[in-house]
């Protein structure tokens, strides 16, 4: 079996992985470049999606560009998004003792220590490691909490699920203390305790087994979060004009613009979950594959508005394609079977390209055939990278890998959005 993933590494070994992209809540913060920059850039490509959330560049001249509001409400939406995603992977394994726990644990803290660098810029260092040092006992906590949940002891459920909730107040008096006109307390003990609620909710509903529920409360958690995510952003743009830029895009540019990058984020959500469930014989396989199933709905449905409802019926089609094949791929792996492999691989990336065609044929003047195609290939190779990882027991480069694709699907998603908006311009005035 190590034989065959070494191979199945080997396939991939010759992929370009994208630069670490930087993150978007710097004080210096645009949106014109396609390429992420290993460093802050100087000189800025033209062709990226102007809605792409992890890009930060400077200009030529050295003085920091004004913030582009919407990029910046998409930042703070992916520091949450990967807040609720490192959760989930750790409340799965932790509570199926898998071996990747501490690994997730870390990834999880790691997101709280990007939270609280996001807020320096506006609010200061000192108030940027308080943040992170409260996030952290959020994070530590709800650990007790869901280990005392597991092992049945009551009382070491009840002073942990106390502390918890008290921590919860503490963030949202430590974010009143910072902008009170606009992070009202009784607004953010709200905010807090809602997350926790279904955080709690999501992590009983694997305990008792119920995968349904269990879905559909982490569907409750996300929508949730970015409510959140928005109100902080909000905030701080509001307490700090001066710092942003005047919004451009119209708002059903920006409906469209958040509601693509909630899609695709769903996307390389739940092919996670599936992932970790099949390789590591969970019983909720089945459950995620149909939530990973209806994510492809969902995204046919949202180009019906523009391309009808024939076109959106094919794309779901092509996307089903993705998924079903990509599930032979990944039983084929975990069996160690080369021949089934090889051509389940052939078929993904047929698919693919046929995936490219089709968004080619519906905008050629703004999705042209070469980049739908770099697009896709990239979307596969990265997530054949992290199932591979995951094959491999390597713990440490399946989370670099994820964070790749997470990466690689809100330019996928900027991109897609950028055509549609250039297509169709007077629906977005």
């Amino acid at each position: 079996m190590k034989l065959f993933q070494s191979k199945l590494f080997a396939l991939i070994a010759g992929v370009a992985i994208a630069a670490q992209l930087l993150v978007a809540c710097a004080p210096a913060i645009s949106a014109h470049s396609h390429t992420a920059p290993h460093s802050p850039a100087l000189n800025p490509a033209e062709s990226a999606p102007k809605n792409d959330p992890s890009l930060v560049v400077y200009q030529t001249d050295l003085k920091l560009k004004k913030i582009d509001p919407l990029v910046f409400q998409q930042a703070v939406r992916k520091l949450w998004e990967d807040h609720i995603t490192w959760t989930r992977v750790y409340i799965i394994a932790a509570l199926a003792d898998l071996p990747e726990a501490d690994a997730a644990a870390q990834r999880l803290l790691q997101n709280q220590v990007d939270i609280g660098n996001a807020i320096k810029p506006f609010y200061g260092d000192q108030a940027g490691e308080q943040l992170t040092s409260l996030l952290k006992d959020h994070i530590l906590i709800a650990t007790d909490l869901l280990a005392a949940a597991k092992s049945g002891d009551s009382a070491k459920f009840e002073d942990a699920n106390t502390r918890w909730y008290e921590n919860a107040n503490q963030i949202a008096a430590f974010l009143n203390s910072a902008n009170p006109d606009n992070w009202p307390l009784a607004d953010m003990q709200s905010m807090m305790k809602s997350h926790l609620d279904l955080t709690l909710e999501e992590a009983v509903a694997r305990l008792n087994g119920d995968w349904a529920a269990d879905v559909a409360a982490y569907d409750k958690v996300h929508n949730e979060i970015l409510h959140m995510a928005d109100m902080l952003s909000d905030g701080i743009i509001k307490q700090f004009p001066k710092k942003f830029a005047k919004q451009k895009a119209s708002q059903q540019e920006i409906g469209l613009t958040l509601a693509m990058d909630k899609l695709w984020e769903d996307h390389v959500t739940w092919t996670r979950v599936f992932i970790i469930s099949v390789t590591s014989d969970l019983p909720d396989a089945g459950i995620a594959a149909q939530r990973l199933l209806q994510n492809q709905v969902d995204i046919g449905n949202a180009i019906k508005p523009v391309y009808g409802n024939e076109a959106g019926e094919q794309l779901t089609s092509l996307l089903n394609d993705h998924i079903l094949t990509a599930a032979d791929l990944l039983a084929a792996a975990k069996s160690g079977d080369t021949a089934k492999f090889e051509e389940a691989n052939k078929r993904w990336y047929d698919n693919a390209n046929q995936i490219a065609a089709f968004l080619n044929s519906a905008n050629p003047d703004n999705w042209p055939l070469d980049d739908m195609q770099f697009m896709m290939k990239s979307h596969l190779d990265l997530t054949l990278e992290e199932a591979v990882a995951r094959l491999n027991a390597d713990w440490s480069g399946d989370v670099a890998a994820y964070d790749k694709v997470h990466d690689e699907i809100l330019h996928m998603a900027g991109m897609l959005t950028e055509g549609i908006v250039a297509q169709f311009p007077k629906n977005f005035k």
